[in-house]
């Protein structure tokens, strides 16, 4: 993670947490300051407004996802590690989520966020394809020609839209209900293509207790 002075870590840090709890929108950089109990002209020395502090926890949440989302395209996952390893990212996501449920308004203040967003997204589509490569070639899941593709892309607009899904649909919840539906939905997607039910049974045996 990029080397930063503690007054920067401890503004980003302040910025990420009214970001996510009280919306981007509704949080100014003077708002910022204020938490911190520092002047605004202090924290325009370090980041000049609120977009440059943006931009400086995508850079955090970037580096991150890229890590947790180059595991499986590096070296499959053992069946059993899949459902904890769907977590870890939703986990990730859920961390930085202002940027998923602000998302549209924020790629049109700062548009050369687009672009990245858009190699996150492929970046997802492409670690859906490995672990479904993975579950096929080990005998557990079987496609006809194009459907894993297709898949992978769901799968990728899952991890993407599922925060303002689910805040439309249901509203707020706890944290961990959250993540848990996120992987849930997620192992539903796959259950059509499944060959081995019995496999497919103690994957979710395995998630449900995980939830416990």
């Amino acid at each position: 993670m990029t080397k930063r002075s503690k007054t920067k870590e401890k503004i980003l840090k302040t910025a990420l947490g009214l970001f996510n709890n009280e919306g981007e929108s509704q949080v100014s950089s003077v708002d910022i300051a204020s938490v911190m109990g520092i002047s605004p002209g202090n924290l325009y020395y370090h980041y000049k407004g609120k977009d440059e502090v943006i931009v400086a926890l995508f850079d955090d949440y970037e580096e991150e996802i890229r890590m947790v989302l180059a595991s499986p395209v590096n070296e499959p996952l053992k069946l059993s590690d899949n459902w904890i390893y769907l977590y870890i990212i939703f986990e990730e996501i859920y961390d930085f989520r202002f940027f998923y449920k602000n998302q549209s308004e924020i790629i049109a203040r700062i548009p050369e966020l687009r672009s990245r967003f858009a190699r996150i997204l492929s970046l997802k589509e492409q670690t859906a394809f490995a672990l479904l490569s993975a579950l096929e070639n080990d005998g557990h899941l079987a496609f006809d020609e194009g459907e894993k593709g297709a898949l992978a892309g769901r799968i990728a607009q899952h991890f993407t839209f599922w925060l303002q899904y689910h805040d439309l649909r249901h509203g707020t919840a706890p944290p961990k209900s959250l993540i848990d539906q996120g992987v849930f939905m997620t192992l539903i997607q796959i259950t059509p293509y499944w060959t081995n039910p019995e496999g497919y049974a103690a994957l979710l045996s395995e998630f449900a207790e995980g939830k416990a």
